[in-house]
C-alpha cells in the first residue's frame, strides 16, 4: 500500500492504520525531514516522492494530487485502487492519452459527509489506547484560525493542527477560509 503525503495529518493516520491492519506500507513524502517518524509509525519504506518505486502496488491513498496522482496511478497493479483524499499540490493531474485504458483499476474521490461520529469515535479510542499516535504539528488559539489554515495549506505542518477554544467561545462564528 502506498500513502502519498504521508507526513501530513491524514497521511500519518493512513500509515498507522494500514500497518495496524497488516499492510506493507510505503510512505511517500516531499523531503527527508518530512519522513521523520514514519518508520516508527509503521511504514516499511519511506520514499521521497515516488523515485525508486518500480513495483506495482495494490492500493494508493493519495493526498497530494497533481502529477503525483498520475504517477501513483501508473504504479497500480491490475485491480488496484487509488483513493484520492486531498490535493495539497494544487496542480492539475493530467493523464496521458489511454493511461486509463487497460487492466481494470479504479480512482475514487473522497469527501467528508455527515455521519462520521462513529468513525471519529474509533480513531479517538485507538489514540486513547496508544494504538494511534496523533502528532501535533501546530497548536494555538481559535482566534489564530487563519494562521493555522495557511500553515496547513502551505504544507508547513507535519501532523495535526490543534485550535484551543476558550470557555465562552464555544458558540463563536467559524472563521472563513478565504486567503
Amino acid at each position: 500500500m502506498l500513502v502519498t503525503g504521508a507526513s501530513g495529518g491524514v497521511g500519518r493516520f493512513a500509515v498507522q492504520l494500514a500497518a495496524r491492519a497488516g499492510a506493507h506500507v510505503i510512505a511517500s513524502v516531499g523531503s527527508a525531514a518530512r519522513g521523520e517518524g514514519l518508520a516508527e509509525a509503521g511504514a516499511n519504506e519511506v520514499l521521497i516522492g515516488l523515485d525508486g518505486l518500480q513495483r506495482p502496488v495494490d492500493v494508493v491513498i493519495d493526498s497530494v494530487g497533481g502529477p503525483q496522482l498520475v504517477a501513483a496511478w501508473n504504479l497500480l497493479s491490475p485491480g488496484g485502487s487509488v483513493q484520492s483524499v486531498g490535493w495539497t499540490s494544487g496542480e492539475p493531474a493530467v493523464f496521458p492519452p489511454y493511461a486509463t485504458v487497460g487492466p481494470a483499476k479504479s480512482l475514487t474521490s473522497f469527501v467528508i459527509e455527515g455521519g462520521v461520529g462513529a468513525d471519529l469515535a474509533v480513531l479517538t479510542e485507538l489514540a486513547a489506547e496508544g494504538f494511534l499516535t496523533v502528532e501535533i504539528g501546530w497548536q494555538g488559539s481559535w482566534d489564530r484560525f487563519d494562521e493555522a489554515s495557511k500553515a496547513l495549506r502551505g504544507r508547513r505542518v507535519s501532523g495535526k493542527a490543534v485550535l484551543a477554544v476558550a470557555s465562552g467561545e464555544l458558540h463563536a462564528p467559524v472563521p472563513s477560509l478565504q486567503d
